[in-house]
């Protein structure tokens, strides 16, 4: 939930939204490089819309979008789009990939869906959970539905349901049909209870997604409604939302509630606050769209949310998604992808996301076919045992476009 007193706080913090010059950045240094997935003749994306997960021993999981490469107007991918899994044993040096079993889409984009008839245990060694929605690739199912694995990724079971939050009231006040467009992102809280971060827009609506969340205290056999994070707009509420200075002229700028909001990361802190971090975008009638990441704070337990910070810029077009990570050394790491220049970006904080360091450069090798939307990022990020980062991201380059990238860096040095 958006506060009046947030106003000056976002004054004072957040800048007018622009793109920055790739050159005028720092670049990460003694970075390594690694391929999750490439194959000649497929093309591979979109990480976040499919989650990532690390095990004991730094065994990394990271889920994406697999079809054929079909050079064409907009993402250069075919219709025979499946969900893959990859995983690397070893860190993020070496992966292997391969299309498994009972999982998501194998049962059709609207499958029949159950209840779950026995409490999952969030907290046992192996677990994992993939949500699923509409509106993104590999996945259409507007009611939205997820699978889970207690083996590290071996074997999923699913489809379940969330229930029926397509008619639930909080959603319904606002729009007359709706369709659920969550990506997967959670918070574990306890042996039986989970907060399940999902998205809604009206049906058919492009960029109009507002983000909220779901949980669970009987280990994912019923789900209530917790809270908004970003609302809808409606102008009888407008008083507890916040303007965005996205513009010199003040009378342009909207009101945060009037910009879209999903594709959320989020993370439990020390002190028992949540902090999520998002895409926004913002298109209005006759200026030019926005394309940043948000970072919002709770500490009611996800009931109400406040604004914290702009993370960074995603650049023009659609933007880009972030993820977030939780280092070592007890700062924040944001990774997100910056269409403009191409280029795959990430951010530090060290008080909690209420600021953010100057972005640095993570990977910059973009190329294509046709140069067309600078299609990459949709990043996940993964802490090791040993304190490196691992980020895993869609990307292009001269030798291998449509791949499944991971760039291992050590934030101690850089």
């Amino acid at each position: 939930m958006e506060h009046i007193k947030n106003r000056l706080l976002i004054v004072c913090t957040l800048i007018a939204i622009g793109s920055v010059d790739a050159q005028q950045l720092k670049e990460v240094q003694g970075a390594e490089q690694a391929v999750a997935y490439h194959q000649q003749g497929r093309f591979a994306g979109w990480p976040a819309n499919n989650g990532a997960w690390i095990f004991d021993g730094d065994n990394i999981l990271v889920g994406f979008t697999e079809a054929e490469y079909v050079l064409q107007e907009g993402h250069n991918l075919g219709e025979d789009q499946t969900s893959w899994l990859s995983r690397s044993n070893d860190g993020g040096l070496t992966w292997k990939a391969w299309n498994p079993k009972n999982y998501v889409g194998d049962f059709g984009d609207q499958p029949e869906l159950t209840d779950l008839k026995k409490e999952v245990d969030f907290t046992q060694n192996g677990f994992a959970m993939r949500v699923v929605g509409t509106a993104y690739h590999g996945a259409e199912d507007p009611r939205g539905h997820f699978f889970y694995t207690t083996n590290r990724g071996k074997k999923w079971r699913g489809p379940h349901t969330f229930g029926d939050f397509q008619n639930h009231p909080e959603l319904k006040k606002y729009w007359d049909e709706v369709e659920i467009t969550p990506r997967t992102d959670y918070i574990i809280l306890g042996k039986k209870e989970c907060i399940i971060f999902m998205s809604a827009r009206p049906k058919g609506k492009f960029a109009k997604d507002r983000l909220f969340c779901i949980k669970t205290t009987d280990g994912g056999k019923t789900f209530q409604f917790h809270g908004w994070v970003v609302k809808p707009f409606h102008a009888d509420e407008v008083a507890s939302a916040v303007k965005v200075p996205l513009y010199d002229d003040e009378s342009l700028n909207p009101w945060s509630t009037q910009c879209r909001a999903v594709m959320s990361e989020s993370f439990l802190l020390s002190d028992g606050k949540m902090l999520t971090v998002m895409r926004r975008k913002y298109s209005g009638k006759g200026v030019k769209s926005r394309n940043w990441v948000d970072a919002y704070a709770s500490t009611d337990g996800g009931k109400t949310w406040t604004f914290q910070s702009q993370v960074g810029d995603a650049g023009s077009g659609n933007g880009n998604p972030p993820a977030l990570a939780l280092m070592q050394d007890g700062r924040l790491c944001a990774v997100y992808g910056e269409r403009d220049e191409g280029t795959i970006q990430i951010a530090y904080s060290s008080d909690e996301g209420r600021t953010w360091s100057e972005p640095q450069i993570l990977y910059d090798a973009f190329w294509s076919e046709d140069m067309e939307l600078n299609d990459l990022g949709y990043p996940r990020v993964i802490t090791r045992s040993d304190g490196k980062m691992v980020a895993i991201f869609y990307y292009s380059t001269k030798e291998r476009q449509g791949q499944i990238h991971a760039t291992i860096w050590d934030p101690k040095t850089n």
